[in-house]
């Protein structure tokens, strides 16, 4: 099986670092403008339920879009590992990928929790309930998006350590 990592990473390795880099830059990228440009355009509006049912559609939307972004993420992460064969070179380096693969564990386990409070704020949405709707939103778009947007761009540091730059 590591032959074949070996082998496909030797043929489209280009392509796979290529994705590697286009997905951490659009999963960064839209996590910046949803904390920083959309949410406090959102914060402006007065009306509670016009607010949060915006809010609610925009973030799954962003899940939806997460998805496929996590997916080639982690994909051609295990390519480059096993393409690269970092467990047989330098052990700092083989270190540093399993940082790497420690901090997007996390954030992947962070965008599932996120994923739970959006389930819990929809529910509070539809019953009406706003107070659980904005606790529920405020944790995501103030607290675990910026907890992930600095894991993801310490990672993305690291890939350039990687990188030997």
């Amino acid at each position: 099986m590591r032959d074949f990592f070996i082998e496909i990473f030797g043929d489209f390795g280009r392509i796979i670092i290529f994705l590697h880099i286009l997905s951490a830059c659009l999963l960064i990228g839209s996590m910046f403008v949803l904390r920083f440009v959309i949410q406090p355009v959102e914060a402006d509006i007065l009306d509670n339920k016009v607010k949060f049912g915006s809010c609610l559609r925009m973030m799954k939307r962003y899940i939806v879009f997460l998805l496929p972004v996590m997916f080639i993420i982690v994909l051609t992460s295990v390519f480059m590992n096993l393409g690269i064969g970092f467990k047989s070179g330098n052990p700092t380096t083989y270190v540093m990928v399993n940082t790497k693969e420690a901090l997007w564990t996390f954030i992947a386990f962070n965008f599932v929790y996120m994923y739970i409070k959006y389930w819990k704020a929809k529910k509070g949405f539809d019953e009406g309930n706003y107070i659980e709707v904005e606790e529920n939103m405020v944790l995501m778009v103030k607290y675990l998006i910026p907890l992930n947007l600095i894991l993801a761009i310490i990672s993305v540091y690291f890939g350039v350590i990687l990188r030997g730059y």
